[in-house]
């Protein structure tokens, strides 16, 4: 140790151990990726034991376990698969051993094959001589491609042979830049004419490697392997590469997976046996990036690709596997990838899936398309709120793979599956994202709507793999991010849902018109919905001018107008007929208003609750509410004041819930297509009824308890009837400040006073949401399940959905004697009369009505108009039409029209009971607003001084008689 004593030769020691240090630090990094294996200088097939060296990986699941960890897996999305090759390549079955393959292979199969031998040098003939000597039962066909430089040796050599022709093929300058064994530098692969060969089977080998009895043996292996049934359709070897992120496992070499077995591969190593028939697909992609591929991985990619052939590694007899021969196929392999940064790059994009992501692949889940940067940041928000379900996202134009995983991490957005399409062979991407989507197996494929080839060219893979296409406006995503929270059940119905718009109009045509103008500003995401306006006999000109005016560029627009006047139940009732289960529609009277994100509510919840696969919700509930009601109606005192609130949070459920109600909603609800016809054939025989003369015995439905009763002409009342004996509900918004998706703005008619309407209005009329608010003010983010909702009965009292299923089955015993069905959506088990006296009419307290006043002489006569009749000369005729055109009255717009009173009134039941309510309304408002007390105070004083004014005017005129 006399060296360390020595002050140069320690400074000496501490330079040597910082290169040494710096060298680790820079070429280390190289080997992340694979565990590499050096061969030593032996000869092929010697089975002598070759020096290995490993490099360290991050650890792999290698022990298979049937139970911790299977080969066969049981959870893919291929367990379904019919073809012995999908059910190989998904790990759902497991493959044959070489003992199996032997024993039902077929020895007196076609054993006819051209063999291709590229020689671009000295070394190279060595192929053709130990391929000369093979001297088993194959009928070779030899066809040579070789550079001008060596096709007089060529010739020479296979002067006396008839089965061997040799074709030149000089290697181009442009080949020059392609790495050794890759496909680019391949320029024999062009000789791959299937007109010049008359065999069915084109047999390939490396360049590199020099044929040997093995070769030989494997070919004759393939040969009887190859007809079989399961593997006729896939390309077969005995040594193939399994690409992985951690790390490659290179078969038969590495037995960290059961080599024992026949298994899929992303490629084959050292030779290839193709069907003639694949040879036009094989060089199907030439882009740079494509011939920058191994041979082996670009032969495979592109019959994956084009064919859907899968590459497939069969078993071996044991002691061929460890042999030099293999270890050197492995090793090179091996070294090509750490080389190849093309190659990397292009498995690191994840654009083609490898064999053992099919593994991962246990449930199906939902695909993104973002075509460039723009579109990725309007998808970015319903991008990280995917939690149930795995989501792919493809990216496409100037977005890279990089970029798109670090702004994911950024923003805490996991669980996203980048695949990266930039840069693809243009003309390709449309088949390489089909591809895709066939082996990820989406449920649901979004995209933003514009027009462009790509677009239509995913909605075409979307219909062709019976994918559900969502496209979406790019500014109305942000009112799109529930599509997270509904099921992949419920979504795949996102097309086949149809929702429209009902109005029901008479002659408001300002009403009308503010409704239509809140409709058409509406959001949609994209769906294509249909507007029906229905107009009673009585429709002014006005209106009609405005109905038929109207543009509706959402859908399609339809106009029905009556030719008698039949009343509002029927005007509401027979607007609508659904002609499948997948309709549904809005039901909106003119006099109504809508938020702009009424659409999206109505959507989200009708895929919630009818396409989740939830029985109960699809059997109980009718519909969707767009009103949040301050005040219930169906109370035998009257009506009163209403807030869901003071009954749910004492329930202990959370603020702003939304709930269940019994209740119908007929100021903007929408209708679930069963029921409503369920209520068409109620109401059928249910009207029926109403010629019973008036001493009949027999036992009529009437709902106990229920101000409804008393209604004769409402299409609610009969509505109440079927949802009690049915114990159906109706969903309802709750949001701060009762902020709903529709108002009403309580335009009765003429015998409402202007007065008396200005201060009830407040009790009915509640604020539009206007801006979304939807997620943030729910629960949790979402709508809750249908079990987990509150249930209100008909007089605003919390229930259970099983006690009002008791209170309806012990009504229905009442009054009828069939058994009562569930899910059937057939009323004619309501009719089974029931033999016995009929129940006693229900008596409810009614409002005071105000006495008329009389009719004035000055009304009731009809004053005399008298019309002079004036001359005008030319001249002035021409000046009058100037100044007619200049001051005359101008173009209005009928939504400012002041309300135009009705003479006629064709209310129904529930409209009069309501007018008769209006000082219980005013009173109810009163306590609602206390504020506006000293208002009415001030107008009372008002009309006490008018009154007084009025008699002294009288009294006056009296003394003048």
């Amino acid at each position: 140790m006399a060296w360390l004593r020595s002050p140069k030769q320690f400074i000496k020691l501490i330079v040597i151990f910082i290169l040494l240090s710096t060298s680790l630090v820079v070429f280390l990094p190289k080997f992340y990726t694979t565990r590499v294996t050096t061969l030593s200088d032996a000869k092929p097939d010697d089975n002598d034991t070759l020096n290995l060296e490993e490099i360290p990986f991050t650890e792999f699941n290698t022990t298979w376990d049937e139970e911790s960890n299977p080969w066969v897996i049981s959870n893919s999305i291929y367990n379904n698969s019919e073809g012995y090759l999908d059910q190989l390549r998904s790990y759902t079955t497991e493959g044959h051993t070489y003992e199996a393959l032997l024993t039902s292979g077929s020895p007196k199969s076609e054993r006819a094959v051209t063999i291709i031998l590229p020689i671009y040098s000295k070394e190279s003939f060595s192929k053709l001589d130990a391929v000369l000597d093979w001297t088993e039962d194959i009928t070779l066909q030899i066809s040579i491609v070789c550079s001008s430089q060596f096709k007089p040796m060529v010739d020479e050599k296979i002067r006396d042979a008839a089965h061997i022709k040799a074709t030149v093929l000089d290697r181009s300058t442009h080949a020059s830049t392609f790495a050794p064994g890759t496909a680019g530098a391949s320029v024999w692969l062009q000789a791959l004419n299937p007109e010049d060969i008359e065999t069915e089977y084109v047999y390939i080998m490396d360049e590199t490697i020099t044929p040997s009895p093995y070769s030989l043996k494997e070919l004759e292996y393939l040969f009887y392997v190859n007809p079989l049934d399961d593997y006729k359709n896939a390309l077969i070897g005995t040594r193939g590469l399994v690409l992985s992120k951690e790390e490659n496992f290179c078969l038969p070499i590495d037995d960290r997976l059961p080599v024992d077995k026949a298994q899929p591969v992303d490629m084959l190593l050292g030779s290839w046996l193709l069907q003639k028939s694949w040879l036009p697909f094989i060089m199907a992609d030439l882009s740079f990036e494509a011939l920058s591929l191994p041979l082996g991985y670009y032969i495979s990619l592109n019959l994956d690709q084009q064919l859907n052939v899968p590459t497939v590694v069969l078993p071996t007899f044991v002691e061929d596997r460890i042999t030099n021969s293999n270890k050197a196929v492995c090793q090179k392999v091996q070294e090509s990838w750490l080389s190849n940064n093309l190659w990397r790059e292009l498995v690191s994009k994840n654009r083609y899936p490898t064999v053992l992501q099919y593994r991962d692949l246990t449930e199906h889940g939902a695909m993104v398309v973002a075509q460039g940067s723009k579109q990725l940041i309007s998808l970015h928000p319903l991008l990280c709120r995917f939690r149930n379900y795995p989501v792919h996202l493809v990216i496409l134009g100037d977005l890279t793979m990089e970029s798109v995983q670090h702004a994911l991490k950024e923003t805490n957005c996991g669980g996203v599956h980048v695949h990266d399409f930039t840069a693809i062979k243009e003309g390709f991407e449309d088949t390489s994202i089909g591809r895709l989507v066939k082996v990820v197996q989406p449920r649901v494929l979004i995209q933003i709507q514009h027009l462009s080839p790509m677009y239509h060219a995913i909605q075409s893979i979307a219909k062709m793999y019976q994918i559900t296409e969502i496209g979406l406006p790019e500014k109305e995503i942000v009112h799109a991010l529930w599509i997270p929270d509904l099921s992949l059940d419920a979504l795949q119905y996102w097309n086949q849902v149809r929702i429209k718009l009902v109005v029901i109009t008479d002659r408001r045509p300002h009403s009308l018109s503010r409704l239509l103008q809140s409709a058409a500003k509406s959001v949609y995401v994209g769906d294509q919905v249909d507007l029906t306006v229905h107009m009673e006999q009585s429709a002014d000109r006005v209106t009609r001018m405005l109905v038929n005016s109207f543009m509706w560029r959402q859908g399609q627009k339809m106009i029905r107008h009556r030719i008698r006047k039949g009343g509002l139940m029927p005007a509401i009732v027979e607007s609508w007929y659904p002609s499948n289960n997948d309709e549904y529609a809005v039901l909106l009277e003119d006099d109504i208003e809508v938020s702009p994100l009424f659409y999206v509510w109505s959507k989200y919840a009708i895929l919630k609750y009818r396409y989740s696969g939830n029985s109960d919700a699809y059997r109980l509930m009718y519909g969707i509410s767009l009103y949040a009601p301050r005040n219930l109606e169906l109370v035998p005192a009257g009506r009163v004041t209403f807030d869901p609130n003071d009954v749910l949070l004492p329930a202990g459920y959370p603020e702003h819930v939304p709930y269940a109600s019994q209740i119908p909603c007929s100021w903007g609800g929408v209708y679930f297509p069963e029921h409503w016809k369920e209520f068409h054939s109620y109401l059928v025989t249910r009207l029926n009824d109403l010629n019973l003369p008036k001493d009949h015995t027999e036992r009529l439905i009437s709902v106990p308890g229920s101000r409804s009763d008393k209604w004769k002409k409402s299409w609610k009342k009969y509505f109440i009837e079927m949802v009690y004996l049915r114990a159906s509900v109706m969903l309802y918004p709750n949001f701060q400040g009762f902020e709903a998706f529709s108002t009403n703005h309580v335009e009765f008619g003429t015998h409402v006073k202007s007065e008396k309407r200005s201060s009830v209005i407040g009790t009915f009329m509640v604020p539009l949401m206007q801006r979304d608010t939807i997620l943030s003010q729910l629960p949790n983010g979402s709508l809750p399940l249908f079990e987990n909702l509150p249930v209100l009965d008909l007089w605003g009292q919390v229930q259970s959905l099983e006690i009002l299923e008791d209170i309806a089955s012990k009504y229905h015993a009442h009054i009828s004697t069939c058994p009562r069905t569930f899910g059937t959506f057939d009323p004619q088990e309501f009719f089974c009369r029931v033999d016995g006296p009929p129940d006693k009419p229900q008596e409810f307290p009614m409002g005071a009505k105000t006495p008329k006043p009389p009719v004035l002489i000055k009304d009731a006569v009809q004053p005399i108009n008298y019309r002079p009749v004036y001359e005008y000369t030319e001249e002035e005729e021409e000046i009058g039409r100037t100044e007619w055109l200049e001051f005359g009255p101008k173009p209005i717009d009928v939504a400012q029209l002041p309300f135009v009173e009705e003479r006629f009134s064709n209310k129904d039941d529930e409209m009069l009971d309501l007018e008769n309510d209006l000082d219980t309304l005013n009173r109810l408002y009163l306590k609602l607003n206390p504020e506006n007390l000293e208002f009415l105070k001030d107008e009372m004083y008002d009309m006490e001084e008018e009154e007084e004014e009025e008699e002294e005017i009288e009294e006056t005129d009296e003394l003048d008689i």
